[in-house]
């Protein structure tokens, strides 16, 4: 059996219109109450979580074959559409026996790319890529929901499942996830990059430690 870790990272998308920016302060203004968030920071969370105010900056892969070798890859063109034009190329050609894995995959990562991958019409035709029923690990093993046994209540970040399990924190670098947007606006993709294959290591890290347990 073989395996293909994924991570995404996502940033802003261009003012679409009067309504969409309408429903976007609606939302941030609620984060800041709740939160006490400063305005750019809340504002900035809210566009690049939503497939609907957000889009893919880039992908970082690992496979991991049958022989437990690896090869790592990230997915950056110089457009979202040619960013997931490529990624699904790969995903479509990707055998019906590899099952992916991801941290909190199936409530963010994988719908992202698929309604984002709708937006232009982009073929997915990886049935096990779009099965994203919950309480199974037959196509998707996603480690966070292992971890909380699917209950989102008990769920804790990336950052607190690596440190837990005395793995490094892929949150300690040049580029965090509260500054993604920041180093692509400043044209820094390879600190974007480097960010990106820091969480697929950190969620190989925990696969390991977790494999036994989940198959």
């Amino acid at each position: 059996m073989s395996f293909l870790i994924l991570d995404i990272e996502t940033v802003p998308r261009p003012s679409i219109d009067s309504e969409v920016e309408a429903e976007i302060a609606k939302k941030t203004n609620v984060r800041i109450e709740k939160t006490g968030d400063n305005l750019e920071n809340a504002e900035s969370l809210i566009r690049s979580t939503s497939p609907f105010f957000g889009q893919v900056l880039c992908i970082g892969l690992r496979f991991l074959s049958n022989d437990n070798k690896q090869k790592d890859k990230v997915v950056c063109e110089s457009s979202e559409e040619a960013t997931l034009q490529s990624f699904f190329e790969i995903i479509n050609k990707t055998s019906r026996d590899v099952r992916f894995i991801h941290y909190n995959g199936i409530g963010f990562d994988i719908p992202f790319l698929i309604i984002r991958a709708a937006h232009y019409g982009i073929e997915i035709n990886n049935w096990n890529f779009k099965d994203l029923r919950r309480f199974s690990f037959k196509s998707h093993i996603d480690i966070m929901m292992f971890l909380c046994s699917w209950n989102s209540y008990n769920a804790v970040s990336m950052d607190i499942a690596c440190r837990s399990f005395g793995i490094s924190s892929p949150k300690e670098g040049e580029v965090s996830g509260d500054t993604v947007a920041k180093a692509y606006i400043d044209g820094n993709i390879s600190a974007v990059e480097e960010y990106v294959m820091r969480d697929v290591e950190a969620t190989h890290e925990l696969y390991n430690k977790l494999k036994k347990y989940i198959i």
